[in-house]
């Protein structure tokens, strides 16, 4: 993001001055009705990027649509849940860009959290029965895990 673009500069040039979509939503300066605008700008361009790759008349540069409607879904969230929002959708991206290893595993593992924090008391349990995305790992804080826990101090005392 460009921090020393002027208001006007970020409502008339949303590509020059921003390097994502999630960048306008966190934006101090804009107001959250002009966010909707450079959203909505953006999602155009993008839209348009979209029709003319199907018309094979682009050189095949990602449109970037997913990322400014996940962006529009974000600003629509109250300011808690769209903090939430953001640190989510960041780190789901950081899970399946990262290879496989302690990145990925970390990722998912707070993701995992992340989600049952988000669910009522009883869908918790559910979910805590449930595999971990990752091979077989237990979901953090689940019976599982306490089990495979208990074991492994059963075995280093």
């Amino acid at each position: 993001m460009n921090e020393k673009a002027t208001k006007q500069e970020k409502l008339a040039k949303p590509h020059a001055t921003f390097d994502a979509p999630q960048e306008v939503v966190i934006d101090p300066v804009l107001s959250k009705r002009q966010k909707s605008d450079v959203l909505d700008a953006l999602e155009q361009d993008a839209r348009q990027l979209s029709m003319a790759a199907s018309e094979g008349m682009t050189g095949g540069e990602p449109t970037g649509l997913r990322a400014v409607l996940d962006a529009k879904d974000a600003l629509a969230l109250p300011p808690v849940d769209q903090a939430y929002g953001i640190v989510l959708k960041d780190l789901e991206a950081k899970a399946k860009a990262a290879a496989p290893g302690e990145d990925r595993a970390a990722a998912a593992k707070a993701l995992a959290a992340l989600h049952a924090e988000q669910q009522p008391a009883g869908l918790r349990a559910a979910h805590a029965a449930a595999a971990s995305p990752l091979r077989g790992e237990p979901v953090p804080g689940s019976a599982a895990e306490r089990e495979l826990e208990e074991k492994l101090q059963k075995l280093d005392p």
